[in-house]
């Protein structure tokens, strides 16, 4: 349930986009053995010398990562707005399943509307964001607020296409281990030797998984042998990523649409890496060699050891609709009397398969990045805390206010069950009374947890 915002609101909406049905990974991947994330999880759990036998399933797993697209404008909505559609996104995804495959990574993209991968954000700040600015304020701030967007999908890679400052769009996009997301350019305005990039996003995902550029960069090969002759001729001037499969190389900007794949500077020949996917030289064909490959799967699981231990915040899935049950009782909340009326009751009840236990949980953002909107699917209002959300305060349904009393978190424990929080008071959510007590109340989180204040989110379609 997404409403209209004004002017300099910064929260996730949905467009209509066509239900396209895609498969983003190559047939290949689509037959893996097993899944990386579930694997480690399940080591983890075993003694250490079964453990150590089964090890040997990661080197063959599959890390299967989701892409969450966000099209950014100017905080007026429509203002600059990113040049990308969800159909763009795919075949940027498709080509990067084609490299990243061999790494035993896979990236999946939904673009159907509310299927959580495909979003619109009004932000000036984040659709400015250019190259690396330290200090500067603007930048600071847009790439604090992309780091706090990236905090509210855990387990997903966040992409944000941007415009860039200006008038005329960015064609180039960024990432680093330094960031939690990847900038992103409009798809046709970004160009290689006159045709569309098709490598751009593989190549920003190189970065975000921690992998440099193969070269040093200039403009033509007389600059080129200048710098080398003031380095006195040593290959090693050239070496940017430290990695011997990739041998030190010279980026000509005036050789990057030819076919050469050597040049000579001050007698010294170098290999030119033009199907690399760090490379910028142009290549019908880009791959990853073994050693990119190790540093790729290493940053992805140091990025996504949250996944591995689903521990600590979480994200519902957009797309579905709820019950929110009471691990203590097995009750569901629900607006009592099925009412539709602003300020009815929500109480835990018995299930009756009503709409009026349903309820769909919509994210938030911008300063309010990992807190979410609970909203009755029987009468589109919002699970609210009644009377300020003093210690034990009642919950109620109420008209969207954008109130912090309406906002709430998620956290999943080690039991796997879930502590939901208001995020005014940063009191969780509980059942009053006792196992059999039809009351729900708000009250301090119990300090090692407690079965009265553990949920379950059962999905109802």
């Amino acid at each position: 349930m997404h409403r209209s915002r004004n002017c300099g609101a910064a929260r996730l909406a949905w467009v209509p986009v066509a239900l396209w049905m895609l498969a983003v990974a190559p047939a290949a991947l689509a037959q893996a053995e097993s899944d990386c994330f579930q694997l480690t999880r399940e080591l983890r759990a075993l003694k250490t010398p079964v453990a150590g036998a089964r090890s040997e399933d990661l080197k063959s797993c599959f890390y299967t990562l989701h892409v969450h697209a966000v099209r950014v404008t100017d905080s007026c909505p429509g203002v600059r707005s990113a040049a990308i559609d969800p159909e763009q996104v795919r075949r940027w995804v498709e080509k990067a399943n084609e490299i990243y495959g061999a790494a035993g990574v896979r990236f999946e993209f939904d673009p159907t509307p509310k299927s959580g991968d495909w979003a619109l954000l009004p932000s000036t700040e984040v659709n400015d964001l250019s190259a690396e600015l330290p200090g500067d304020i603007g930048w600071e701030r847009g790439k604090s607020m992309g780091n706090e967007l990236a905090a509210h999908f855990p387990g997903k890679v966040l992409l944000l296409f941007r415009h860039g400052p200006g008038d005329a769009p960015t064609g180039g996009g960024f990432s680093s281990t330094k960031y939690n997301f990847v900038a992103l350019p409009g798809y046709n305005v970004t160009t290689v030797c006159g045709g569309q990039n098709e490598f751009l996003f593989a190549h920003e995902m190189g970065h975000y998984f921690g992998l440099n550029h193969t070269f040093r960069q200039f403009k033509t090969q007389a600059a080129a042998a200048e710098a080398l002759r003031s380095a006195g001729n040593k290959p090693s001037a050239f070496d940017a990523d430290g990695i011997a499969e990739t041998p030190p190389e010279p980026y000509i900007e005036d050789l990057q649409c030819a076919s050469d794949t050597t040049v000579s500077l001050n007698g010294i020949p170098f290999s030119l890496h033009r199907d690399n996917i760090m490379s910028y030289y142009r290549s019908g064909t880009k791959r990853l060699t073994p050693e990119q490959i190790r540093v790729v799967r290493n940053w992805v699981e140091r990025r996504f050891a949250d996944a591995m231990d689903r521990l600590g915040p979480f994200v519902p899935d957009e797309r579905r609709t709820y019950l929110i049950v009471s691990a203590e009782n097995g009750k569901s909340l629900e607006v009592a009397g099925a009412s539709v009326e602003k300020g009815a009751k929500v109480v835990p009840a018995d299930w009756n398969g009503t709409a009026s236990q349903n309820w769909e949980i919509v994210p938030l953002t911008a300063q309010d990045a990992g807190s979410f909107e609970i909203v009755s699917s029987a009468s589109g209002k919002c699970l609210t805390v009644e009377s300020g959300g003093d210690e034990g305060a009642s919950l109620i349904q109420w008209d969207w206010e954008g109130g912090r009393n309406q906002k709430w978190r998620f956290t999943q424990d080690k039991t796997g069950d879930l502590v939901i929080e208001a995020k005014q008071s940063r009191k969780v959510l509980t059942v009053a009374g006792g196992p059999q007590a039809m009351g729900v109340k708000l009250v301090p989180p119990a300090p090692e947890g407690a079965q009265s204040q553990r949920w379950r989110l059962v999905p109802q379609d």
